[in-house]
């Protein structure tokens, strides 16, 4: 049997099993829990390390915390390796270095940027660096401060780019992996109020793709030259005739790169768009997400399948990807409280 294997993080108590271990057959698109841990207060984001066998979860709580953890593949089993400050309130994400040598991560509340070591042990050491954002945005009920809420890495490089939900921004920074510093490179404006929060790379064309969680829309950036990001094309979310509240969640790009996909929590769909040769967005469906609040979701390597996180309804929903690149229901949803966060490990 074909498998492969999935961590999910929620946003349940400390004194529940939080994360959890899933085992995701490649042939039936079925998911099985294998085990889980408790002991950490609302892990809402998890990083995986390039060895697959350790991962950084964030505590996302006032004066949150990063906790480090061992995969033990074959017995199925997660501990606990250590865990440090994230020197603010409500660690929202965390990058761990294509090295596996350095974790970065982000303060939603704390509004700031902060870099750890990993060491051999998968521990994660003293804090070595940390940039905290200035300013505000148009939406006053959520972009009263800066709210930086992704780190990502740009593939095969030093930089990283963090977009900041508060300010409008998205600020691009280099690491300087002999001493964990971050150097301020680029500081890019997007839509004011348009609140960016997560980004996709395409995997073999310099194209990034930044959602914009308040404007519920996608915006396509080129990178390269002098700008670093220059501004290609933007693209709504929602259908036109859509009225309700919606706040967009994830996206990510097909390994192909023929294909975006992003999430909508009110709405609750995936929008699907075909990525044209120029790298803009050609729309192609919205597909019923399976419960409410997706708050997250993964495409499973191999490319036929899609995982998503529906926080509201809690339950994971497996889908099938056909040659349309258009994602449908695989079965029946699969209960699990509040999950916020799916991620392939092993």
């Amino acid at each position: 049997m074909a498998v492969t294997h999935l961590l999910t993080g929620s946003y349940a108590s400390a004194q529940e099993p939080g994360i959890k271990l899933w085992e995701f057959d490649l042939k039936e698109g079925t998911l099985t829990e294998k085990s889980g841990i408790s002991g950490i207060d609302r892990a809402s984001f998890l990083a995986a390390h390039p060895n697959g066998k350790n991962f950084v979860a964030t505590s996302e709580v006032g004066e949150g915390e990063l906790v480090s953890f061992r995969l033990d593949l074959p017995d199925k089993k997660l501990a606990e390796v250590n865990r440090q400050s994230s020197d603010g309130d409500h660690p929202a994400h965390v990058c761990i270095d294509a090295s596996g040598k350095w974790a970065l991560s982000v303060n939603y509340s704390g509004g700031n940027v902060n870099v750890h070591p990993l060491l051999e042990d998968g521990s994660i050491g003293g804090q070595t660096d940390s940039v905290r954002h200035k300013g505000e945005g148009p939406n006053k009920e959520r972009q009263d401060a800066p709210h930086p809420h992704s780190v990502f890495q740009l593939p095969d490089s030093n930089y990283f780019l963090v977009s900041d939900l508060g300010t409008d921004l998205i600020f691009v920074y280099e690491l300087d992996r002999a001493n964990g510093k971050l150097a301020t490179k680029q500081i890019v404006p997007t839509t004011p109020g348009s609140g960016p929060r997560h980004l996709a790379f395409h995997p073999a064309k310099p194209f990034v793709y930044s959602l914009e969680e308040l404007s519920s829309a996608i915006s396509v950036y080129e990178i390269g030259g002098d700008d670093f990001l220059k501004f290609v094309q933007v693209a709504g979310l929602t259908p036109e005739e859509f009225t309700g509240e919606n706040t967009s969640a994830e996206v990510a790009v097909s390994e192909d790169g023929r294909f975006l996909y992003a999430s909508n929590r009110g709405h609750d769909s995936i929008a699907v768009f075909k990525i044209l040769e120029d790298g803009s967005l050609e729309f192609q469906a919205h597909v019923p997400s399976g419960g409410k609040g997706p708050r997250h979701f993964t495409l499973v390597p191999g490319g036929e399948w899609l995982v998503v996180a529906n926080e509201k309804s809690d339950s994971l929903c497996v889908m099938k990807i056909g040659k349309t690149g258009i994602p449908e229901m695989a079965s029946d949803p699969v209960h699990t409280p509040s999950p916020v966060c799916v991620k392939v490990i092993g």
